[in-house]
């Protein structure tokens, strides 16, 4: 775990942090492969920006793999900007996905879906590959399998948004979670503390 926060610090450092938890959403190209993490609090974020995204006319997809979405959020942000419920959550399908090999093929089909004016968004992906009723080496093989499946996402022009926590100390995700913060062409990360929000941006696509 200190080896992934030691990559977060030097990996290429694009803004100073900011109280604005949203403001990512403001400059995202929706095209290339996107990751928010922290060590809490970034899927009550991701259902926000969800939020922002629906009632600006997004169709949001959620594969979540860890029971992550809570439609209260949703809920809850209606009622700050004085909007019903109801046409929100009819803009976002969740999916849940509890196996490796159902994210693996969840994954595939999205990939070749033809699904238009959607985002994606995929909750605590690594979770299940780290179960104990999972080999090591198996795990890891699959972990490897998704990085790859996630590398062509940005060729089918699928907009995915991961959300992982990077806390998880299973040697296994020691391996994988330096690779896909490599991979991600935006990447941020949320930070709490005192309870005060801020957001860094480790990196920003050159795309716009």
């Amino acid at each position: 775990m200190l080896y992934i926060y030691i990559l977060l610090i030097y990996i290429v450092y694009m803004s100073l942090p900011t109280t604005n938890v949203h403001e990512p959403m403001r400059y995202w190209n929706r095209r290339d492969l996107s990751l928010l993490t922290g060590d809490r609090g970034m899927y009550k974020l991701a259902i926000g920006w969800q939020f922002a995204l629906a009632n600006s006319g997004f169709k949001i997809f959620n594969l979540d793999c860890a029971i992550r979405f809570n439609p209260f959020i949703i809920t809850s942000e209606t009622r700050k900007n004085n909007l019903m419920p109801e046409p929100i959550l009819e803009q976002i399908l969740i999916q849940r996905a509890f196996t490796p090999y159902q994210i693996l093929d969840s994954l595939q089909t999205i990939l070749h879906s033809n699904e238009k004016n959607t985002i994606y968004f995929l909750l605590s992906p690594t979770k299940q590959f780290l179960d104990a009723d999972v080999k090591e080496d198996e795990g890891l093989y699959l972990l490897h399998k998704m990085l790859n499946i996630l590398k062509e996402y940005p060729k089918y022009n699928r907009p995915l948004l991961i959300v992982e926590s990077w806390t998880y100390k299973h040697k296994n995700f020691q391996i994988f979670f330096p690779k896909l913060l490599r991979m991600a062409e935006n990447l941020w990360e949320l930070q709490v503390e005192n309870g005060l929000s801020q957001i860094k941006t480790r990196k920003r696509s050159l795309l716009r």
